[in-house]
């Protein structure tokens, strides 16, 4: 889908609630894989929190009308700032793709963490989603009602938030292989 200011394509892979977008019915939280192909100004997102981690390419420089100007060209290294920054990309060779974690600050927090060998996590389902995107190799995740999830790159494993589950959850990742490379996503209310 087209960027909300037509500049660029995103990939939507999970939105909250279930059929928000940029479409005039604002989201909670939106999670995506963006294509850059050309130096330019991000969207703006009043009022939300945003987290992005470069995935391909050589890199990018962020410039901010509130922040100092921040350099991205180290892959997988999560960096957040406001929505509302009026944000400038300049590409540092060529086009990119980065993953992206929006969420609205008045009702919810979200926090990235790249993992590359077994992992814990934990988990409280009734306070908040977990999503877990695999950038490189697979891996196996355990302990999710009791099943074994295997998750190939490219993929996108979501756990829904949902009232009365145990307090805590400790979920297990394992790789598949040696170059594995994901993401864990927590989205949780304030």
């Amino acid at each position: 889908m087209p960027w909300k200011n037509g500049l660029g394509m995103t990939t939507e892979l999970a939105v909250s609630p279930v059929g928000a977008g940029l479409n005039g019915r604002p989201f909670d939280w939106r999670v995506s894989l963006a294509e850059i192909e050309t130096s330019c100004e991000f969207s703006l997102f009043p009022g939300y929190d945003r987290s992005i981690l470069l995935s391909e390419g050589a890199g990018m420089e962020l410039s901010f009308d509130s922040a100092p100007p921040q350099r991205i060209e180290q892959r997988y290294q999560p960096f957040n700032f406001k929505g509302e920054w009026q944000t400038y990309c300049r590409l540092l060779n060529g086009p990119v793709r980065d993953f992206n974690v929006i969420s609205v600050r008045a009702k919810l927090t979200h926090a990235c963490e790249v993992v590359t060998s077994l992992s814990s996590i934990n988990w409280q389902p009734n306070s908040g989603v977990l999503l877990i995107h695999c950038f490189a190799g697979g891996f196996i995740l355990e302990g999710a009602n009791d099943r074994r999830i295997e998750l190939d790159t490219r993929h996108t494993l979501l756990l829904a938030k949902h009232a009365g589950s145990p307090k805590n959850v400790l979920l297990k990742i394992s790789a598949i292989a040696t170059d594995m490379v994901a993401v864990i996503v927590k989205i949780s209310n304030l």
